[in-house]
């Protein structure tokens, strides 16, 4: 039971510290930025799309024109008949289309540019900008996701063709072909689940582990689709169709694209969270509201984050009453976090206790220098021994955690003779 509460306790905490960021970065305006870059890039990728396989693929056009009619919003944004009369037309390839190709190219190059920079922006504080790196990684962002599109657009094709054929009843069993056919309705995620963990493992900044990658990856596939299920479900089209005419379907589309997006970016920071998810949790302990906050959605944070299960399970110390944490002078460096139980500082004639949701020992961290007071057990005590290396990651990349020790330093060169004894929290 006890497993199962702190479980739930560390994917509370996750999810809180996910919502914190994601409200914090702004990143609603930037799912927005997203979808409108989006409508501006989908159709030229469309259109090369359609280019490779009526060219290169040598698709029937008549399977190209049945397989836009699916998607009203493509049908109704260009004459396909006349696009694909000028493509069949073209006899060879000359310096005009290379440009024309060129300019289509770089105009989808948007959609990709904004999803790096709604990555940039989550992993701000987290390794350095690498302009020339980022821009490869639009460009190749972008032929990947055309040859996959193209490459499964042609095997659906071929698919279908294949099952609607006679030919399959007589080499497939009923039910491996029901399973196949079936299967082709999972395509779609499939491609999606794909594009997802190109942008997580890809494009951040710092590497994420593959397998967080491929988790986020598939939670967001598997959110989203449970969106669109409801949409299906609630919305109604024919309804919908009658009032607005054709605007219909490009409305829904505008509004599931912006969810996608906001989905998308919710479920990075996610993976943002888990990936430093020691330096958030101990930001939240060294920030802890005090215990007399009157704003209840501080007094929940104290609650959520008075105990951190995934920091309790590596570095938990417990300790006797009378034992001695430090002592004064001793060349040590790690930060100390009171679970339960109360410790005397003493400093020169001054004692002073503090107990649950403190934290002591920053100062030799920061300042790089020796204790400058004795800890002592004042009751049976559980703490939290936490390296050096995390506090100073946390400072590097918290700004108000790093405002908060760059307090502690002007207490500690104004009252140099008189060094402050712990965080007031």
């Amino acid at each position: 039971m006890r497993k199962l509460w702190n479980n739930s306790r560390e994917r509370l905490q996750k999810a809180w510290l996910t919502g914190a960021a994601f409200t914090a970065n702004d990143l609603f305006m930037h799912a927005a930025a997203g979808a409108y870059s989006f409508f501006l890039s989908v159709l030229p990728i469309v259109l090369m799309v359609l280019l490779v396989l009526l060219r290169i693929l040598n698709e029937s056009p008549d399977t190209v024109r049945e397989l836009i009619g699916l998607f009203p919003f493509f049908r109704n944004s260009f004459n396909l008949d006349v696009f694909v009369e000028s493509v069949l037309a073209l006899k060879s390839i000359g310096l005009f289309e290379i440009i024309v190709g060129a300019s289509i190219f770089w105009m989808a190059r948007r959609f990709f540019a904004s999803i790096q920079q709604s990555m940039s922006r989550i992993y701000k504080k987290r390794g350095k900008a690498k302009p020339v790196k980022e821009n490869l990684v639009i460009i190749a962002g972008e032929v990947v996701l055309i040859v996959v599109v193209t490459v499964t657009v042609a095997t659906v094709i071929a698919g279908k063709a294949f099952f609607a054929a006679g030919i399959s009843r007589t080499l497939l069993e009923p039910v491996v072909r029901t399973i196949g056919i079936n299967l082709f309705r999972f395509v779609p995620s499939a491609i999606l689940f794909l594009f997802l963990i190109l942008v997580y493992f890809v494009t951040p900044r710092t590497r994420p582990p593959l397998r967080l990658s491929l988790f986020t990856a598939a939670a967001c596939t598997g959110v989203f689709a449970v969106v669109q299920f409801v949409f299906a479900s609630f919305i109604n089209m024919s309804r919908y169709n009658l009032v607005y005419g054709i605007l219909s379907n490009v409305i829904v589309m505008l509004l599931e694209v912006y969810l996608f997006f906001v989905l998308m970016l919710f479920f990075a920071q996610y993976q943002y969270v888990c990936q430093f998810f020691d330096s958030f949790l101990l930001a939240e302990l060294y920030l802890l509201p005090p215990k007399d906050d009157p704003n209840p959605v501080r007094k929940v944070e104290r609650a959520l984050f008075m105990d951190a299960p995934s920091l309790r399970r590596r570095y938990a110390l417990r300790m006797d009453v009378g034992e001695v944490v430090f002592n004064k002078g001793e060349d040590s460096r790690e930060i100390y976090y009171i679970v339960a139980g109360r410790v005397a500082l003493y400093q020169k004639d001054r004692i002073v206790e503090i107990g649950d949701g403190s934290v002591f020992g920053e100062y030799s961290c920061v300042l790089n220098s020796a204790r400058p007071f004795t800890a002592v057990c004042r009751t049976e005590c559980e703490l939290l021994k936490l390296p050096e290396s995390i506090f100073r990651e946390t400072i590097e990349v918290d700004g108000e955690f790093s405002r908060r020790t760059l307090r502690v330093i002007a207490d500690y060169v104004r009252n140099r003779h008189e060094i402050p004894l712990f965080t007031d929290i």
